[in-house]
C-alpha cells in the first residue's frame, strides 16, 4: 500500500469520527429541545427573586488585596500610616459583632440583654455583613432584635415571596383546620357559615404553586373565601386553648400563604396583623413565628404609618418576648400603646384607657378634628402623625394692640382660658383654668394626634406605662347574629366584660408590686372601669384585688352612671333593630346600673377612699345621626358621682373625650392627676 492511499484511508477515518460526534451532538441538542417544550422549567426558577449571598473567608482575598496595593500609584505618608489602623478597625468591628451575637444566643438572660442593646448600636456594617448574622440568628435574638427598633437588615425576607400556594389547596388546608378545632362551639357554626355552600375543587399538580399576580381575577370566589378566613380566625383566636391548635395545625405558614396573596390589600393586612397578635399569647412557640417568617414581617409593620398596624405588630413581639425584664402577656383585648420599644426601667404608673360603645382604641382617642387634621385618614389609613395647625385668626390680632402680627404671639404678662374651660365647676374644684401667654405660644407639639393617649403623655411622663382596652360593640342583635356566631350577644353586659378584662389585665400585670393604677373610661367605658374596680376589690384573688387596691385616680368622661335617655329613643325602631343587651342596660335608671353605683360608692370608700375622681359632663347636644335629632346622650344628672370634682365643658359626648391641643382642660387636669401620683411616689422613696 502506498503512502498516498495511506493517507486517504487516514483522512476518511477522520473525518468518518467527526462526521458521528456532528451527528451526535445534532442529535442531543435536537432531543434536548423537545424536552425542554415537554416541560416548564420556569418552576424551578420560584426563588430568583431572592438574593443569593456568598460568603467568603476575608483571607482568601488576602493575596490579592495585597498586589492591587502594590500596583496603586504613589503612597502619602499618610497612606502609610493609616492604612494598617484601617485594616485593624475593619477586622476588629466584624469580630465584635460576630462576638457579642454569640453572647446574646448562649449567655444567661441578663448578659443576652446587654448584648442585644450593644447589637443595636452596631450601624457601620456591610449588608452583606447583617445578611450573614441573620442567617446565624435564632428566634430568640430576633424577637430581642425586633424589639429593639433595630436595623432592619438584621432579617431576612421570608421564603419563597415570589410564588404563592393555589388558594384552591389553601382553602383545604384550612378548612381542616377548622374541623380539627370544631370542639370550640364557636368554631363549629362559623366552619358551616363559611364553607356550607363551597364545592371543593381537584388542582392540577402544574398549578399547584404559582407566581404572584396581583388580584388572582380568575379565583374571585375563592379569595373573597379567604377573607371570610381570615374573621373566622380573628375571632377563633381569642381562646388560648384555639390558638394553641391553630399554630399546631400550622396555621401560622396557612396565614403566611394568605398574606403573600393579599400584600397590597391594606384591610387584609390589618386583619391578619390582628391574627398574629392574638396567636402570639402562645408565647412559648415564638420559635414558630421565627421558622415561618413573621418575625421580619413583624419588625417591618412595627414601621408601619398606620398606627394600627404598627401597635399591633408591637403587641405581638411583645409577648413573645420572653427575655424582657418586664414581660407579661397581652390578650386579644388589651393594647400597650407605650412603651413599644423594649426598656430598661419598669414602668411606674399604669393608665388605663377604656371606650364607649360603638368607640375603639384607635377611634376614640384622637384629637379634635380641625383645620389641622383635614385628610389625616386618606384611603382608610390611620397615620401616626400630621402637621398641626396653631394660629390665632386674623380677626383676633386686628383687635389687640401691641401685638406682632406677623408672628401671631402674646406677650408674656397676657392670660389664654383653656379653650374647653368648664362652664361650671364644684366649688372645691382645683385650677387653674388659664396658662401665661408665654406657655401658650410654646409648641405643643410637632404633629396632629390620632392617639393623644399614646403620643402625649409619653413626652410628659416617660416612666409610664399607656393601655388602651378594645372591645367590639353593636346596636342590633340581628348584626351579631349575621356576621358571627352570635357568641358576644350573651357576653355583652357590663359585668361580664369587665369580668373577661380582669382576667387580661392580670396577665398584663396592671396594678401589680405596689403601681399606682389610672383610669378614663368615657360612656359605657366608664361603668366597665367601675365594675372592673368594683369585682376586684371584693375579689379572693390577691393579685385581682391588687388593680382595684392600687386605683389612684379615675376620670369618668361623660359616663352614664344612671343610664341615658337616648336608649328610650323610639321604642318601634328599637323593636326593629332588636337591640343588644349592651343598649338596653343603659336604660335610666336601670336596675343594674344603680346598683353598680351604690356597690361602687360603697366599696370606694371603705377600701380605697384616697382614690381622686374627676367627673366631666357634656356641655352640648350630640347630633344622632340615626335619629336625625340633637340629644344629650349623657344628662349631667346622670353624669354626676358624689364623690370627687365635677365639670361640664362646652362639647358634646363625643367631643368630650377629644382635646384639642395640649393646653385643653381635659387634657391638664388629667396630667395633674398624675402628676400627683408621681409626687407621692417620690415622697415615698426619700423616707
Amino acid at each position: 500500500m502506498t503512502q498516498s492511499t495511506l493517507q486517504k484511508k487516514k483522512l476518511a477515518i477522520g473525518g468518518g469520527i467527526l462526521s458521528a460526534f456532528g451527528l451526535i451532538a445534532c442529535e442531543i441538542f435536537r432531543i434536548r429541545k423537545k424536552l425542554n417544550a415537554l416541560v416548564d422549567t420556569s418552576v424551578m426558577d420560584y426563588d430568583q427573586k431572592r438574593p443569593d449571598y456568598i460568603y467568603v473567608n476575608y483571607s482568601i482575598y488576602r493575596e490579592s488585596i495585597r498586589l492591587m496595593q502594590e500596583e496603586q500609584g504613589s503612597k502619602t505618608f499618610v497612606n502609610i500610616i493609616s492604612h494598617p489602623i484601617e485594616k485593624w478597625w475593619k477586622a476588629m468591628k466584624h469580630s465584635v459583632a460576630w462576638r457579642l451575637l454569640n453572647m446574646a444566643q448562649t449567655s444567661d438572660r441578663h448578659d443576652r440583654v446587654k448584648a442585644v442593646r450593644q447589637l443595636v448600636l452596631v450601624d457601620h456594617l456591610k449588608t452583606w455583613d447583617y445578611q450573614h448574622l441573620a442567617q446565624i440568628c435564632d428566634a430568640r435574638t430576633a424577637v430581642s432584635l425586633a424589639r429593639s427598633n433595630c436595623d432592619l437588615r438584621w432579617f431576612l425576607p421570608p421564603r419563597h415571596m415570589g410564588i404563592v400556594r393555589n388558594p384552591k389547596l389553601l382553602l383545604k388546608d384550612i378548612h381542616r383546620l377548622f374541623e380539627n378545632v370544631q370542639s370550640n362551639k364557636c368554631a363549629a357554626t362559623l366552619l358551616q357559615k363559611t364553607f356550607g355552600k363551597y364545592e371543593f375543587q381537584e388542582v392540577e399538580p402544574s398549578q399547584e404553586v404559582l407566581h404572584y399576580v396581583k388580584g388572582f381575577p380568575k379565583m374571585g370566589t375563592e379569595l373573597e373565601l379567604l377573607k371570610q378566613c381570615i374573621d373566622v380566625l380573628s375571632h377563633l383566636s381569642e381562646y388560648k386553648d384555639v390558638a394553641e391548635r391553630i399554630i399546631a395545625e400550622g396555621g401560622l405558614m396557612h396565614l403566611m400563604e394568605i398574606y403573600k396573596i393579599f400584600r397590597d390589600d391594606f384591610e387584609m393586612k390589618l386583619k391578619i396583623c390582628k391574627v398574629i397578635a392574638n396567636l402570639s399569647v402562645c408565647s412559648q412557640k415564638f420559635k414558630d413565628f421565627f421558622i415561618t417568617g413573621w418575625i421580619t414581617i413583624l419588625a417591618q409593620w412595627t414601621r408601619h404609618e398606620d398606627m394600627r398596624i404598627c401597635v399591633t405588630s408591637a403587641k405581638t413581639l411583645r409577648n413573645l418576648d420572653t427575655d424582657d425584664s418586664t414581660y407579661c402577656l397581652y390578650k386579644s383585648k388589651i393594647y400597650p400603646l407605650y412603651p413599644l420599644w423594649r426598656r430598661k426601667k419598669r414602668p411606674e404608673v399604669d393608665v388605663v384607657f377604656v371606650h364607649g360603645i360603638l368607640g375603639g382604641v384607635f377611634v376614640t382617642w384622637r384629637q379634635k378634628e380641625g383645620t389641622g387634621s383635614e385628610g389625616m385618614r386618606q384611603g382608610g389609613v390611620i397615620k401616626m402623625t400630621k402637621a398641626p395647625n396653631k394660629s390665632f385668626k386674623t380677626e383676633l390680632l386686628e383687635s389687640l394692640e401691641g401685638i406682632d402680627r406677623t408672628h401671631g404671639e402674646l406677650p408674656e404678662e397676657w392670660e389664654v382660658v383653656y379653650e374647653d374651660c368648664p362652664e361650671e365647676a364644684s366649688p372645691d374644684a382645683k385650677g387653674p383654668f388659664s396658662i401665661s401667654g408665654d406657655e401658650w405660644n410654646a409648641p405643643d407639639g410637632k404633629s396632629y394626634s390620632n392617639c393623644w393617649a399614646m403620643d402625649w403623655l409619653q413626652e410628659s411622663f416617660p416612666d409610664i406605662r399607656v393601655i388602651g382596652l378594645n372591645y367590639d360593640s353593636t346596636l342590633s342583635e340581628w348584626y351579631s347574629k349575621s356576621h358571627g356566631c352570635g357568641c358576644h350577644i350573651t357576653r355583652g353586659t357590663v359585668e361580664s366584660r369587665s369580668r373577661e378584662f380582669l382576667e387580661q389585665l392580670v396577665e398584663a400585670k396592671v396594678g401589680q408590686d405596689g403601681r399606682p393604677v389610672v383610669w378614663v373610661g368615657h360612656s359605657m367605658g366608664g361603668l366597665i372601669v367601675k365594675s372592673i374596680i368594683t369585682q376586684a376589690l371584693s375579689h379572693q384573688n390577691e393579685k385581682i384585688k391588687d388593680i382595684g387596691a392600687n386605683t389612684r385616680g379615675i376620670m369618668f368622661l361623660g359616663t352614664p352612671h344612671r343610664g341615658t335617655p337616648v336608649a328610650k329613643l323610639k321604642q318601634h325602631t328599637q323593636m326593629l333593630l332588636s337591640p343588644t343587651l349592651e343598649v338596653r342596660e343603659m336604660e335610666e335608671n336601670a336596675k343594674s346600673l344603680l346598683a353598680l353605683h351604690s356597690d361602687f360608692i360603697d366599696k370606694v370608700l371603705k377600701s380605697n377612699p384616697n382614690v381622686e375622681i374627676v367627673s366631666i359632663a357634656e356641655g352640648l347636644p350630640t347630633i344622632l345621626t340615626s335619629f336625625k335629632l340633637s340629644y344629650h346622650v349623657v344628662t349631667e344628672e346622670s353624669a354626676r358621682i358624689e364623690l370627687g370634682d365635677f365639670y361640664r365643658l362646652n362639647d358634646d359626648h363625643l367631643g368630650i373625650c377629644k382635646p384639642s391641643s395640649r393646653h385643653s382642660f381635659l387634657y391638664q387636669r388629667l396630667l395633674g392627676v398624675i402628676q400627683r401620683i408621681h409626687e407621692d411616689l417620690n415622697a415615698t422613696k426619700k423616707l
